[in-house]
């Protein structure tokens, strides 16, 4: 159900916010009035410590200045002035100085104080002359208040001629809903139209997920975590296409589990992209596989790697092929998604700013940005033309993320490849914004596109409280935490704040979201109905941690059982009118390695036979399995020797219809027309998914039983993919 937010701006918050920006903001704004709230001379205020009125210092003039002269701060020091408010909003403060002291471009700390409390410490230039200079956007509660500009902490060398205070002129956060992408799929343009209208209102909520089988293989654990606590689950859900690479490359459920949070759970999916390269790529041969140990995607610097980001760029370089390949395998999963109808806010090449011109070492997190701005940008621009005119793929809302240094910008590729703006906020990187809105970023990145772009909170430990965010107009886009104790530690985001900020009216989740955001109408939560089958939950459990029944919204009944390690059971009883060879079939996922799993499967205390479990993106029904059953009450156990499985039900039938694949069929060829592509990957998936839109003839089912089992699985599409990459 869509239930609308209410609208407008509370200004009711009792303290005063921080807000504060390293240099004069970059809005296109108006003015917010002709006349200013309070305006003086500098040497018509209270002059503090360490300040004192003058004309020339030490006998130099400073000409150009009004009034009688300026107040002259030397080890510290500046002016003191009132305000009487009659509303809680933004404010800024701003001044116009002259920084003398050493070279031009040098810098001094200067402080400004409310009330006593110092709220924000600037480094103002020395650019030879008199400068307008703002200390930045603060929120300040309704009544009288006491500023101090110059306060004790400040550096001072500095003059000040005048003093301005007044309303800020804050940005109207109207972003167009415009792409960069002139052929984006009609669900990526409805995403962009809802994403835009919530922009400047409400705020989005989302959770990242663990890659791999991280958490022991429970990707739902931060999404539980935060129904159980709050009653919701997000809206906004991150995945991590870090396993499709030409190395080490597996298939770990991602692009399934996207399909399943879109289509059947009616969620946004937001993508990032830790691409790994060879840590010895000189001795690297094209196609090999490697080790994730000896893989990276930190720096050069301290990697050790001998990859060379800036090859990338020249055709024909070992670096370029390397990164086609890698691309190619992104497409293809992004190509299904867009077939499947899934738009992704798409985070590619993400932090590549990272430390670089932050702590003065010179260096980016990540490869993708260890040779600099120019370098990065031109990468940036290669693969967004790879992916769209080489592949096609039209289905990315194409998000970057930039930080809010002096040199940001230098790393913005332009707004014709660009369609968000994304900041990733952690506690002492280098701030410690507790629950603050973290609003002076906001406004730097807002200005970056003359605020056209929107600007969210793609990673982030603490999630700044809503009232903040309001307060101080700093209205991301979403808030996105990083996996694992950044959400369940119950000290970043302890449960009350988690449950104050799902449960308010200007926080989306995931049951507020349109039906028919996409165009379509999502599905009903990728529930199973299985007549007649035994829900595995429901069975004698043996596990080896104790934890192996699991919530889950994509099955049947109440959850899965999931058999981790060797030795963990479930073990049922089946009851049948009359003896006789019947035919077992559970519905499973395991999505751990494409060579699939091997179980044990006996029935009423007898030997057991292995039971082999392909590979399955999804949940799905495994191949039949012959057993013989007794007349009455039967006990059938299913041991683990590999593990890594998830069970949800075993259906139990006396039929199996088991067809072979013809000599002359041509496999992989599902929408026969003489040739395997891309699109019959997209075909099959669709067929999987029950897709009535559109129709598979019986010889396009037979060129796409893969394996020849008599059906199309999701194992079958695995091995298609594996062939069209040449991996078999």
């Amino acid at each position: 159900m869509n239930q609308s937010k209410q609208r407008g701006q509370s200004l009711a918050a009792a303290l005063a916010v921080l807000l504060s920006s390293a240099a004069m903001l970059p809005l296109s704004v108006p003015a917010a009035a002709a006349d200013p709230l309070f305006y003086s001379e500098a040497e018509d205020c209270t002059i503090g410590t360490g300040g004192s009125v003058a004309t020339n210092v030490y006998g130099t003039e400073y000409p150009g200045y009004s009034g009688e002269g300026f107040v002259w701060a030397t080890n510290s020091g500046g002016m003191i002035f009132e305000v009487d408010l009659a509303e809680g909003a933004m404010y800024e403060i701003s001044t116009r100085c002259w920084m003398y002291l050493g070279e031009q471009g040098e810098t001094r700390l200067q402080t400004v104080a409310i009330d006593g409390e110092v709220v924000t410490s600037n480094y103002i230039p020395n650019n030879g002359e008199w400068i307008d200079y703002s200390f930045g956007y603060f929120y300040i509660p309704a009544g009288k208040h006491t500023i101090e500009i110059g306060a004790s902490s400040s550096w001072g060398y500095i003059l000040y001629d005048t003093v301005t205070f007044d309303y800020a002129d804050m940005p109207e956060l109207n972003v167009p809903a415009t792409l960069s992408d002139p052929n984006a799929t009609a669900e990526t343009k409805a995403l962009m139209q809802y994403l835009t209208e919530q922009y400047g209102t409400n705020i989005i909520s989302g959770q990242q997920e663990i890659y791999g089988g991280g958490n022991d293989g429970d990707a739902e654990l931060e999404f539980e975590y935060i129904y159980d606590n709050t009653g919701k689950y997000p809206a906004i859900r991150g995945f991590d296409l870090m396993n499709y690479n030409p190395l080490y490359g597996w298939e770990d459920g991602s692009t399934g589990r996207i399909i399943q949070w879109v289509t059947q759970r009616g969620g946004i999916a937001t993508v990032c992209w830790h691409l790994n390269v060879p840590i010895d790529f000189e001795n690297y041969e094209l196609g090999d596989a490697v080790d994730w140990k000896e893989c990276t995607y930190k720096n050069y610097q301290s990697s050790n790697s001998t990859f060379n980001t800036e090859n990338i760029l020249t055709e024909g370089t070992k670096e370029r092929a390397y990164f086609d390949a890698a691309v190619k395998m992104l497409a293809d999963q992004l190509l299904i998604l867009q077939e499947e109808g899934i738009p992704i806010i798409f985070r590619p090449l993400h932090e590549a700013q990272g430390n670089y011109g932050r702590y003065g070492d010179g260096t980016a997190w990540f490869w993708w940005g260890d040779r600099g701005p120019e370098v990065f940008k031109e990468l940036w621009k290669l693969l967004y033309t790879e992916l769209t005119e080489t592949y096609g793929v039209h289905n990315c809302i194409w998000e970057l993320n930039l930080y809010e240094l002096e040199n940001s910008i230098e790393w913005y590729p332009g707004a014709e490849y660009v369609d968000m703006i994304a900041y990733d906020k952690y506690e002492g990187s280098p701030y410690t914004w507790n629950y603050d809105a973290a609003t002076s970023v906001f406004l730097k990145l807002v200005g970056y596109s003359d605020d056209t772009k929107m600007v969210a909170l793609a990673e982030t430990d603490k999630i700044p409280t809503i009232e903040n965010m309001l307060n101080e107009g700093a209205m991301w886009s979403y808030f996105c935490p990083w996996y694992g104790s950044f959400l369940t530690d119950g000290s970043t985001n302890p449960v009350d704040h988690l449950n104050e900020i799902y449960n308010s009216d200007r926080v989306i989740t995931l049951d507020e979201l349109p039906n028919d955001l996409y165009g379509y109408v999502r599905g009903n939560g990728g529930n199973y109905d299985v007549d007649g089958a035994y829900e595995c939950e429901d069975g004698n459990l043996t596990a080896h941690d104790g934890t192996s029944v699991i919530e889950y919204k994509y099955c049947s009944g109440d959850g899965y059982v999931f058999l981790k390690g060797a030795d963990d059971a479930i073990e049922q009883t089946v009851t049948v009118d009359k003896a006789g060879t019947y035919y077992l079939y559970y519905g499973y996922q395991q999505n751990y390695e494409q060579l699939g799993k091997t179980q044990l499967l006996s029935v009423n205390g007898g030997e057991a036979q292995e039971v082999f479990f392909p590979f399955s993106i999804l949940f799905d029904e495994c191949e039949p399995i012959a057993v013989e059953l007794k007349a009455g009450t039967n006990t059938i156990k299913l041991t683990a020797v590999e593990g890594w499985t998830y069970f949800d039900y075993l259906r139990v039938s006396d039929t199996a219809d088991t067809p072979t694949t013809p000599d002359d069929t041509l496999a992989g060829d599902v929408d026969c027309n003489g040739e395997v592509t891309i699109a019959d990957v997209v075909l099959m998936n669709r067929y999987i998914s029950e897709d009535s839109s559109i129709t598979v003839t019986e010889q396009g089912l037979l060129n796409g039983d893969m394996d020849g089992n008599g059906m199309i699985l999701t194992q079958d599409v695995s091995t298609l993919m594996r062939m069209l990459a040449n991996l078999e």
